[in-house]
């Protein structure tokens, strides 16, 4: 009977052992499985890091440096903004607007559209033309300058319908009209400009003056391409139309083209 006490007792004492065992086991590999996600967790998380640390080291070496001095001549602020643009990956957008002295397919917009995506790439740079037969008043209570606010640009260089507001709306209701179209693109910079010159003009080259002290007095950059025309304008202009001829249109480009895009 003893015997038969202690063989029982010994067996419970087995299976006792053999149960703490095994949960021990299974605890322990619990525990083990843990550690072990914990620390490839960590090691997916250190690799995650490491590459985008070196994505943005490859977009930072992505800048060409050569690409940012095409752009010398620009405000400061544009040069920043497009050097953001290519760091971050997204096209930097220029806007051409004006009158119809943009000159269409054939005209200074459209070579100056060329010589920046040839000059810059068009991964870089979206230049994008809005050309009206309007005159600045017409632009803004026709809303038409919404075409332009909805493309987003970074850049906007505006030739306000001076010549087409010439004997229709006078000079300060022009300049309120430019002030209004700035308003629409509080983030843009913006720079402006003249329309073409007038032969044997009185009073249009005063509006062209008064447009430039208008420009200096809100410190708006002013590209004055009148410097690139021949004193005597009649042979590059169509005569009886606020439009230059092909001959116009080239030497209006290559005064632009000289100040976007620095050698």
């Amino acid at each position: 009977m003893r015997n038969l006490l202690t063989a029982i007792i010994i067996l419970a004492c087995l299976v006792f052992l053999g149960s703490g065992y095994l949960y021990w086991k299974d605890r322990t590999g619990v525990v083990a499985s843990e550690v072990d996600q914990t620390l490839k967790n960590d090691d997916s998380s250190d690799s995650a890091d490491k590459e985008d640390k070196k994505e943005i080291e490859k977009k930072e070496k992505d800048v060409d440096p050569t690409v940012i001095e095409l752009a010398s001549n620009w405000p400061d602020a544009a040069q920043t903004d497009l050097q953001e643009a290519i760091e971050k990956g997204e096209s930097y957008s220029i806007a051409l607007v004006g009158s119809l002295a943009l000159g269409g397919d054939d005209g200074w917009a459209a070579m100056l559209k060329k010589a920046l995506e040839e000059g810059y790439g068009e991964d870089v740079v979206d230049v994008k033309l809005f050309e009206y037969d309007s005159t600045s008043t017409e632009f803004i209570d026709e809303e038409q300058y919404e075409d332009v606010v909805d493309f987003s640009p970074k850049l906007v260089l505006y030739e306000p319908f001076i010549l087409n507001d010439n004997g229709i709306v006078d000079v300060d209701e022009n300049h309120a009209n430019i002030d209004s179209f700035l308003e629409a693109l509080p983030d843009a910079v913006v720079l402006l400009q003249p329309a073409r010159p007038v032969p044997d003009s009185s009073i249009y080259p005063m509006q062209v003056e008064d447009l430039e002290r208008y420009a200096q007095a809100h410190e708006i950059p002013y590209l004055n391409h009148w410097e690139n025309w021949p004193e005597d304008a009649s042979d590059y202009v169509v005569s009886g139309e606020s439009a230059p001829n092909k001959k116009g249109h080239e030497v209006w480009f290559e005064y632009l083209q000289e100040y976007f895009i620095a050698k």
